[in-house]
């Protein structure tokens, strides 16, 4: 026998050797273990440093940091009037048959992709660490470009475009530029310029290659998460950089309505004898209006001696402040017809004229041609300058403004206390989420009207691209909608934007052969086939008559079920056999 002693050092012995078989964890010790791992590998950060503010950007040290990029020989040159400048620098590819003039360039992007993310069980501290900024900004250009000097530009934008990794889009014609920009730094090197400075450098490219853009308004959003960025840069010649079907002279934009900056603005829209005109779309204002001086008043500001203060929490003269006006346009061609009518006019009468728009461009045509038209029967015509972008950083409480700026970038709409914006995946939340589940992004600046075209619960948000069948603009459809058989597009449930639901509108969109893109194919009272309403316009290029072709097309593809039974010489599927012949 062995002795009790020798025994217990065995088992002493054997317990502290290692376990050829482990043990495997509970759930809960690998979640502590892998968050105590996870620990260990952060660097410990200053107290001081804990919380530290947005930088603000340093415009000098952008400025010391700046390389120019060379203007190509081709535009040095000078021999461009004949047209013949080759748009193939920086790697642009042709945009498509449709569109033969426009270019696109591939930029430089990481990857978001939640479902990757879930796969590989980690995250993406590319993604994490890095951040990308926007700019936008227009410039009429006096006198007009020409023809030889938009290809130039375009040919140098392709240039600039790969060394400052830009994408999103640019609108290019004689008039001058509209751009909507965004960039992300190549490599999260120090060496390599940040999405901030590129767009920095971007705009002093601009000033060198041309003084017309010397007084250029830059408007810059920074720090916003790396999605925010376009994959690509899309190059657009266009007849119009809005298109209003205006020309020069009906309009000319050295007679324009008086630029107020965001402060001046912010005091005339308190006044009760003004108008305000939103020249955006119906679908923008639905989820965000320029009406806050006329709520103010309904909630209690209206005392008699109340005045307007800084902050823009009481209207004026105890009134209701700038009476809002939403012309209900599907596109920006509607503005000379709603502006045609009677009652337009008298709504205007004697009043002060303001308009307003996301950056200030539409409100440059606009206030020129209502100014042609109305002359002397309004009290001056004036425009928000730099748009709601610029008022929201000047009135960080909202001043006037209610709900969210729709934006036609990744950002989708924003709010103030939300300029990274919407954009992205829907993702539900417990404290977000109404009785029935449905998801709204954001209560506290959601506005009444702003509600699913389906089950008209509060919604205000645009995604799965979903569009009215009777015009073909983006509708308001919830997460749950989306997800069921009314947001499945290969259901012939009818999806109806609020527009055409008060105006009655009866026929679809595709029933119908639109003319002059997408304009004045009927009266307003008219109707096609059975005497239906049809919308007065259509969003989408084409309209009825591109639909039919686009079956037709994808229909060519597809092998006939009759095969070489089938007697149909106009057949529009696919034969083998007489493909054969021909």
């Amino acid at each position: 026998m062995t002795d009790g002693k020798e025994e217990t050092a065995a088992a002493i012995s054997s317990a502290q050797a290692p376990n050829r078989r482990k043990r495997r964890l509970s759930k809960k010790e690998r979640k502590t273990l892998k968050k105590k791992q996870k620990q260990s590998h952060k660097t410990p950060v200053p107290a001081e440093e804990a919380n530290p503010e947005v930088p603000v950007p340093d415009e000098e040290n952008f400025e010391a940091s700046y390389s120019p990029v060379p203007i190509p020989d081709e535009i040095k040159d000078g021999n461009d009037d004949d047209g013949e400048t080759q748009i193939g620098n920086g790697g642009a590819k042709k945009l498509g048959k449709w569109f033969p003039e426009a270019v696109v360039i591939k930029t430089t992007t990481v990857s978001n992709s939640v479902t990757q993310h879930k796969k590989k069980n980690k995250k993406n501290e590319d993604q994490e660490t890095r951040t990308s900024s926007l700019v936008l900004f227009y410039q009429y250009a006096n006198p007009p470009f020409r023809q030889s000097q938009v290809r130039q530009l375009m040919t140098y934008f392709t240039s600039v475009a790969k060394v400052r990794n830009l994408g999103g889009r640019v609108r290019v014609s004689n008039e001058g530029v509209n751009c909507t920009l965004s960039s992300l730094a190549t490599d999260r090197s120090a060496s390599v310029p940040s999405a901030a400075a590129n767009l920095r450098h971007f705009a002093s490219d601009l000033r060198s290659f041309s003084p017309v853009f010397n007084d250029t308004d830059f408007k810059y959003m920074d720090d916003l998460p790396p999605d925010r960025h376009f994959k690509d840069l899309k190059i657009l010649p266009v007849k119009e950089l809005v298109f209003y079907g205006i020309n020069e002279k009906d309009a000319p934009l050295s007679g324009g309505g008086v630029h107020l900056d965001a402060k001046d603005y912010h005091k005339m829209l308190a006044r009760d004898d003004a108008v305000v005109i939103d020249v955006r779309n119906h679908y923008e204002a639905v989820i965000g209006r320029f009406d806050g001086q006329s709520q103010i008043a309904e909630d209690g500001g209206n005392d008699e001696s109340s005045t307007s203060t800084s902050d823009g929490k009481q209207a004026t003269g105890g009134g209701r402040g700038a009476t809002y006006i939403d012309p209900m346009m599907r596109k920006s061609t509607d503005f000379p017809d709603w502006l045609a009518k009677p009652e337009t006019k008298e709504k205007l009468a004697n009043k002060k004229v303001l308009l307003y728009c996301t950056g200030g461009i539409r409100c440059e045509r606009a206030s020129a041609y209502l100014k042609k038209q109305m002359g002397d029967q309004v009290d001056g015509v004036f425009q928000l300058k730099g748009g709601v972008e610029r008022y929201m950083k000047e009135f960080q409480d909202g001043g006037y403004w209610r709900g969210n700026n729709f934006v036609f970038d990744k950002r989708e709409a924003v709010s103030v206390d939300n300029v990274a914006g919407v954009g992205g995946v829907v993702r539900k939340q417990k404290s977000d989420s109404t009785a029935d589940g449905s998801s709204t992004s954001n209560k506290a600046t959601q506005l009444e009207d702003a509600k699913c075209c389906c089950c008209s619960k509060p919604w205000d948000r645009y995604v799965g691209k979903r569009k009215c069948d009777f015009c073909g603009v983006p509708v308001l459809m919830c997460d749950t909608c989306m997800t069921s058989h009314k947001g499945n597009k290969s259901n012939k449930v009818d999806v109806q934007c609020d527009l055409c639901k008060k105006e009655g509108v009866t026929v679809h969109a595709n029933e119908v052969e639109w003319t002059d893109n997408g304009v004045h194919n009927c009266t307003e009272e008219s109707g096609v086939g059975t005497g239906g309403k049809a919308a007065r316009s259509v969003l989408k290029w084409g309209g009825g008559h591109a639909s039919e072709k686009k079956f037709k097309k994808k229909a060519s593809r597809k092998p006939c079920r009759f095969g070489s039974e089938c007697v149909r010489k106009d057949c529009m599927f696919y034969h083998p056999e007489r493909a054969a012949r021909n």
